[in-house]
């Protein structure tokens, strides 16, 4: 699934190197790995239970707020398609998209965008450095591994970078300049007889806030690592055909030859049309 360009997508390729999920989710966060085949990747587990005999090292898991995609709505687009992609995320909170939908009855276009976006991420030098400098080894035992590590075709991929947010707007309209008001007590009463902690505020007429308890994450960057079948060393991954890799501007590289850097891997390589990863 794609959906067409726009603001907020584009500044989560172009600014993170990150991929947009289609359905967000909380499991998805630094240091949890992912089996890619033909670019479609499966949660996998955390990094800890890949290493043999336990992995006993604490890697800090950063955060830091995101201003650029913070509330920022992205451009009109086509009401069915944007409801589309925005059912996934009202599901994900636990809304029923139904109920939403009939309460924005004559729109033929929308926007949205995500409030206090929060960025979580590790570093992966340091990641290199301590698997290196302790001889950490994968378990290509694991009965889970064992067939990835021996298929070329299927990949391992380690989180590094998620962008969270616990909150998004849904904005309505008729068209390019004129609103739709939104019918909003109409979702209050829905959320009133459901198990939910979500809520619903008023930002304007044609515009409403829907807020949860638990961020979750809707676009995440990996990057590619290898485990030897045979003695379990980790090297870095390579890079893989008509996938697009990219390296942070300014990014250099540690001269140290204990420290390793892993290199990105994009599930996406269309930046104008961004895929939409979906579990």
């Amino acid at each position: 699934m794609r959906i067409c360009k726009n603001n907020i997508t584009d500044q989560i390729r172009d600014l993170f190197d990150a991929n947009p999920l289609k359905v967000p989710e909380a499991r998805i966060q630094p240091l949890c790995m992912l089996e890619v085949k033909d670019r479609k990747p499966k949660y996998l587990g955390e990094f800890k239970f890949l290493v043999k005999d336990g992995f006993q090292h604490t890697i800090e898991i950063k955060t830091a707020p995101v201003s650029q995609v913070s509330d920022v709505k992205t451009k009109k687009i086509d009401f069915k398609i944007g409801f589309d992609i925005l059912g996934n995320f009202i599901k994900a909170f636990g809304l029923d998209p139904a109920a939403v939908g009939a309460s924005i009855k004559g729109s033929k276009k929308m926007s949205f965008s995500f409030g206090n976006v929060v960025r979580k991420y590790i570093d992966t030098l340091e990641l290199g450095h301590v698997l290196v400098s302790n001889d950490i080894k994968g378990d290509p035992d694991n009965m889970f591994i064992e067939e990835i590590t021996q298929n070329k075709d299927t990949k391992l991929a380690l989180i590094t970078d998620v962008l969270t947010s616990a909150d998004f707007s849904l904005s309505t309209y008729k068209d390019n300049s004129t609103g739709v008001e939104i019918n909003i007590p109409l979702i209050q009463e829905y959320l009133a007889n459901i198990d939910t902690n979500l809520t619903v505020e008023k930002v304007s007429e044609n515009e409403v806030k829907f807020k949860g308890e638990t961020p979750l994450t809707y676009a995440f960057t990996c990057v590619e690592i290898n485990i030897d079948p045979e003695t379990g060393k980790f090297s870095r991954g390579q890079w893989l055909d008509n996938i697009r890799s990219a390296k942070a501007p300014g990014a250099s590289v540690a001269p140290s030859a204990t420290m390793v850097e892993i290199p990105k891997l994009m599930l996406d390589d269309n930046q104008a049309n961004p895929l939409l990863i979906d579990f």
